[in-house]
C-alpha cells in the first residue's frame, strides 16, 4: 500500500495497517436525491471547473454567539444510527453543490457555514438548506426551511487534497440569516480544547445509512461514537493523520458515510453542543467495516476560522 494514500472509493484495498481513504461527499437536482451522489465518487472534479474561492480580509473577533449557540429547543435525540428528532440539530445545513454534489455543513453564525474543503474546492455555487429535516420534501411542505444560494467561500490556505490535510472551508451566506428555533448556530471548540480521547462524540448528517444504500438519506440521521487517539487512527491511515485531525471508532458500523462530508462532529457538555470536528474521510473498504473515520479538528483551525468570520471562539 502507498505511504501517502490517494483518495479512492473503489474496492477494499487494505494493507496490514494502512487503509485507502475515501471522502464522504455525495454526487447530487434540487432536490431529486437520486441525482445526488457522494462527491467522493467523482472526486476530484473536472479541471474545467473554475474556482471562485477567495481570500477574505482578516477580521477582529467581534461576533459572539457563546451565550446561545449549541442549544437544542426540541426533544432529546435518538441515538444508535437512526433518524434524528426533527430539528434537534438546528445548526445542521444541507449543501447542494453545482447541481451535482451533496455535502453537509454547520451554521456557526448568522452569515457563515463551516464545511469541508473537499466539498467546497472548485465549486461555482452552493444551494444551502437551513432548518430542514427531510431534504426530499418541497419547501412548501417544510415551512421551517430557508433556502439560500451562495457563491462566496474560502478554503483553508494549506488545504492538501492528496493527503486530505487541512480539510476546512467557510461559505458566506449572501445575507445574514434570521435565527429561529429550527435555525441556530453551533458552538465552536476553542484552540485550548482537549483531545476528547475516550469521550462520546455525536455525528449527524444526511449521508448514506449503509454501504448498500442507493443514495443519501432523505432525513437527518445521527449516531454517538467514541473518540480515539490520533496514534490509533494513524495505525490505519498513516501520514494522513496530523494534529489537524480527530478520529472516531466506528466498530459495529456506526459512523459517518458518503454524503456526510462537511457536517459536524460535536461534544455535548451540559446540553450544549460544541463542534470539535468536520466530517472528512473514512476507509474505501466501506462505512460499515469498523475502521476509524477521520475529521478535521476544529480547535486546530479555530484561529483561522475566527480570523475569517470575526467569530469569538
Amino acid at each position: 500500500c502507498p505511504q501517502n494514500p490517494r483518495v479512492s472509493t473503489v474496492g477494499a484495498r487494505l494493507g496490514k495497517t494502512l487503509a485507502v481513504v475515501a471522502l464522504f461527499v455525495a454526487h447530487a437536482a434540487a432536490w431529486d436525491l437520486s441525482k445526488y451522489q457522494p462527491r467522493s465518487v467523482l472526486y476530484p472534479r473536472a479541471p474545467s471547473k473554475t474556482t471562485t474561492a477567495k481570500v477574505f480580509p482578516k477580521r477582529a473577533p467581534t461576533v459572539d454567539t457563546r451565550g446561545f449557540c449549541g442549544q437544542v429547543n426540541y426533544a432529546s435525540r435518538i441515538v444508535g444510527g437512526t433518524e434524528a428528532v426533527p430539528h434537534s440539530a438546528p445548526w445542521q445545513v444541507a449543501i447542494f453543490i453545482d447541481g451535482q454534489y451533496f455535502c453537509g455543513g454547520s451554521l456557526i453564525s448568522n452569515e457563515w457555514v463551516l464545511t469541508a474543503a473537499h466539498c467546497a474546492d472548485n465549486a461555482i455555487f452552493f444551494n444551502i438548506l437551513l432548518g430542514s429535516h427531510n431534504v426530499r420534501l418541497d419547501a412548501a411542505d417544510e415551512p421551517t426551511r430557508v433556502e439560500v444560494r451562495s457563491t462566496e467561500y474560502t478554503v483553508h490556505p494549506d488545504w492538501g487534497p492528496i493527503r486530505i490535510i487541512n480539510d476546512v472551508a467557510l461559505i458566506r451566506l449572501p445575507n445574514p440569516i434570521e435565527f429561529t428555533p429550527e435555525i441556530q448556530p453551533i458552538c465552536m471548540a476553542p484552540s485550548t480544547e482537549g483531545d476528547h480521547v475516550g469521550d462520546i462524540l455525536h455525528i449527524s448528517g444526511w449521508g448514506k445509512p449503509s454501504d448498500d444504500a442507493a443514495g443519501i438519506s432523505p432525513v437527518l440521521r445521527e449516531v454517538d461514537v467514541p473518540c480515539i487517539s490520533n496514534a490509533e487512527c494513524a495505525d490505519t491511515y498513516g501520514a494522513t493523520i496530523t494534529d489537524g485531525n480527530i478520529c472516531v471508532d466506528t466498530t459495529g458500523g456506526k459512523g459517518s458515510c458518503n454524503g456526510d462530508s462537511g457536517g459536524p462532529l460535536s461534544f455535548v457538555n451540559n446540553g450544549v453542543h460544541n463542534q470539535v470536528g468536520i466530517v472528512s474521510f473514512g476507509s474505501s473498504a466501506g462505512c460499515e467495516v469498523g475502521l476509524p473515520a477521520g475529521f478535521a479538528r476544529v480547535s486546530y483551525f479555530a484561529d483561522w476560522i475566527s480570523s475569517v468570520t470575526g467569530l469569538v471562539i
